[in-house]
């Protein structure tokens, strides 16, 4: 028997068939070609770039889900060139890329090349998290691509020393007491201070003070102040270096010259911190020529009632070390509990406001002085610590509603407070107990 079908059902069936088709293709092509996660970069180059001026690396992560944790940086390290991570908090937001929706987290690195030529920023690794299938947590590790920019040379800079690129520097050289006259023993202190716009404190050259023959020279470590406020620095380097008059004579400090190149108005300018002449003269109370060419110092020691005034100095002298030592430490224990438990109420204040920026960032400023996890401070390693799940939900659901650009209705400022009051409480009871059992350290 032969059946025959009508045109319209035929039609219907042909139609319904090319629909599916069509349905399997578009649903492969949006599930296959959606990636959960990736990262894009962007160099910000400036129409020249000049050694020292700051560079900006962009560094994007994306998810189409939402984000979990902080960001790591295995920044590089290249010879010539300073990489740094910016300190402000990154940009959020969202993003449309080729009809899928992504929510997005910007960082910044900063670059400062230091000399003329061509310049390469190697690949790095990026590590974040993000909410994967069934809204579990999926750590990764993606790679950047190799960089590469020139930096133009600087026309009539010393190329053997470093210039200060920055539109606007000060550079502050004082001494304290001001070397005039000076007799063998004193001391002079001086204080060079350089401050400088989009620039910061380690990107200055050192201070070289040199060996001076009859001159004792001692140079403190370099204080560095930054301020960072939207991305633009203010940086500060501060050089100690003590004189000590340890012969007479007439000894010359020499001049330093600092090279500062402005990209702005292109010019290049030497600035001279002066030198200073020191006439010491001889310190009669430390020497003074005997008749045989001894000085008073040997005479003295050969003087047997001496020795028992210095034994006795010696012994004072040790006594009051150990009691300034005992004392510092008996003022250092209390302020460092102090700050961690006044960290510790505002983060509770703050948490009963329900406001999530606020929240995360007093959390984090008290995770960090509390210690628990070292210098990290990081929010996945507390949690785990603690071994909480109520804890460890908490925290995810405030990562959420801070990263994945929506308010999440499950997260309680007052709960978080309740699950990080309890780790506070176990995390030290375990810290205290693990004490008792540790040998105090040497030389503490």
């Amino acid at each position: 028997m032969t059946t025959t079908r009508s045109p319209i059902l035929h039609q219907c069936s042909c139609l319904f068939m090319v629909l599916s088709l069509l349905s399997l293709t578009f649903t492969d092509f949006a599930f296959a070609n959606t990636d959960p996660a990736f990262i894009k970069t962007e160099l910000k180059k400036n129409e020249k770039t000049w050694p020292g001026q700051r560079q900006t690396l962009y560094v994007k992560l994306y998810t189409t889900t939402s984000f979990s944790g902080s960001t790591r940086f295995e920044l590089p390290k290249v010879s010539g060139m300073l990489i740094m991570e910016s300190e402000d908090r990154p940009l959020l937001g969202t993003e449309k890329i080729d009809g899928v929706s992504y929510i997005f987290k910007q960082h910044e690195i900063t670059l400062f090349p230091q000399y003329a030529g061509s310049m390469t920023v190697p690949p790095f690794s990026v590590e974040f998290g993000y909410r994967g299938a069934e809204n579990k947590l999926v750590e990764k590790s993606f790679s950047t691509h190799e960089l590469q920019f020139t930096v133009a040379e600087i026309p009539g800079a010393d190329p053997k020393r470093v210039v200060i690129t920055t539109t606007n520097l000060h550079i502050d050289d004082r001494w304290e007491p001001v070397p005039e006259k000076a007799k063998v023993g004193d001391a002079f202190t001086r204080i060079i201070t350089m401050t400088a716009d989009d620039l910061p404190g380690m990107a200055f050259p050192p201070f070289n003070a040199g060996r001076i023959e009859g001159l004792g020279v001692y140079t403190k470590p370099a204080q560095v102040a930054d301020k960072m406020q939207r991305g633009a620095f203010t940086g500060k380097r501060i050089e100690t270096i003590s004189y000590v008059c340890e012969q007479k004579g007439l000894f010359t400090i020499a001049e330093t010259q600092v090279q500062w190149w402005n990209p702005k108005s292109e010019s290049l300018q030497n600035i001279v911190l002066k030198g200073v002449e020191l006439e010491v003269a001889a310190n009669p109370l430390l020497q003074k020529e005997s008749p045989v060419g001894s000085n008073v110092f040997e005479e003295n020691l050969r003087s047997s009632w001496k020795w028992p005034l210095l034994i006795l100095l010696f012994a004072v002298l040790v006594a009051a070390v150990v009691v300034l030592q005992i004392r510092r430490i008996q003022k250092q224990r209390p302020l460092v509990l102090d700050m961690e438990n006044d960290l510790f109420k505002e983060f509770q204040q703050v948490s009963a406001s329900g406001d999530a920026k606020a929240t995360m960032l007093a959390l984090l400023h008290w995770l960090d002085y509390s210690n628990f996890t070292g210098n990290s401070g990081r929010i996945s390693a507390f949690v785990k610590l603690a071994a909480d799940s109520e804890l460890s939900t908490q925290v995810e659901n405030l990562e959420t509603t801070l990263y994945a650009g929506g308010q999440d209705k499950t997260w309680s400022g007052d709960r978080l407070y309740i699950r990080v009051q309890r780790a506070r409480k176990k995390l030290k009871h375990q810290k205290s107990h693990a004490v008792q059992y540790v040998l105090p350290a040497l030389n503490p």
